[in-house]
């Protein structure tokens, strides 16, 4: 009998042990409740406490167990490393130009000379006379850009990932790969870039206010940029031993505005020369090279049905006009 009693006394300790669990899982489920959104009707007032219990404890058994990672180590190193290689990205330039400056050259060619230079990425210019090239002394970045005032022909290295960009104030000359030449002087009203070889994109400066397309050319095709109209026209079939003679030497004119020739003779002779306003409609077709200038001027002012004088470094040349 008291084996019994003993056996009997640890069956109820174990049983209340459960009870006890139970009720601290049952408790702990109402606290998941929201109470307040409950409604109980009245044919729900009296109902079976040991089918509810076994209910709850069932979903408590059921209930899934969700585990949680924390991910935010690596986001934060993630986007760590994405700032730092767009900052490096942008700025490698920026401080690398701060570190290590890179220096404008200029380069001007007096006038009646050539002036050859080749720049570091193999780019050959030939700078025609009272012309002034600027350009730096090494290229870096994603561009090849130089500046230039007057006349130049161009041999353009190629380099598919770095565009050479020619700029003459309201215009810029795009090329990857070419030969071609340009011709801007600040005394002259007109611009005009001409193509030998490969393929050229004329297009408007970025501060110029010109708001016509890009204009691409091949060879023997040209622009002619009107500064004081501001308007530009294409043009074909361009004589290109005409263009590029220069450079050589050469002093050949077709069908060239007077006033053109005679800026290019003013270059050339270091002289001063001055026409009437009547000529200055008149075209010339002439092979001048090697000829002195008191020849060439002879020879302009028989073409005008005029004269040309000479008072010390000044020419004058007056005619009735083409």
């Amino acid at each position: 009998m008291i084996k019994s009693n003993s056996s009997n006394n640890e069956s109820g300790k174990n049983v209340r042990t459960d009870e006890r669990l139970q009720e601290k899982l049952i408790e702990r489920y109402f606290q998941q409740l929201d109470l307040n959104d409950v409604h109980v009707s009245p044919t729900d007032a009296e109902f079976d406490s040991k089918k509810v219990y076994n209910k709850i404890l069932g979903a408590i058994e059921e209930e899934p167990v969700i585990v949680k990672r924390s991910y935010s180590k690596w986001l934060v190193a993630a986007s760590f490393l994405a700032v730092f290689a767009m900052l490096s990205w942008y700025y490698r330039f920026t401080i690398l130009n701060y570190v290590s400056p890179i220096h404008t050259l200029e380069v001007a060619a007096a006038n009646g000379s050539v002036t050859n230079i080749t720049l570091g990425d193999g780019t050959k210019i030939w700078l025609n006379g009272g012309s002034k090239l600027k350009y730096p002394e090494t290229f870096r970045g994603e561009l090849r850009e130089i500046a230039i005032e007057g006349e130049a022909f161009f041999d353009v290295a190629h380099d598919a990932d770095k565009p050479f960009i020619v700029h003459t104030g309201d215009i810029s000359t795009h090329v990857l790969g070419t030969s071609f030449n340009i011709k801007a002087y600040a005394d002259e009203h007109e611009l005009k870039v001409d193509v030998a070889s490969g393929k050229v994109g004329v297009a408007p400066s970025a501060n110029s206010g010109l708001e016509f397309k890009t204009v691409f050319l091949s060879p023997a095709e040209g622009v002619i940029y009107d500064k004081n109209k501001r308007s530009i026209i294409k043009a074909t079939n361009i004589d290109l031993s005409v263009i590029s003679g220069w450079k050589e030497n050469k002093l050949v004119f077709k069908n060239t505005p007077l006033n053109d020739v005679v800026s290019t003779l003013k270059r050339k002779f270091s002289y001063t020369i001055n026409i009437d306003k009547n000529l200055t409609a008149c075209n010339i077709s002439a092979d001048f090279t090697n000829v002195p200038l008191k020849d060439i001027m002879a020879v302009i002012a028989r073409l005008v049905k005029g004269k040309a004088t000479l008072n010390g470094n000044v020419y004058y040349i007056k005619g009735k006009g083409c």
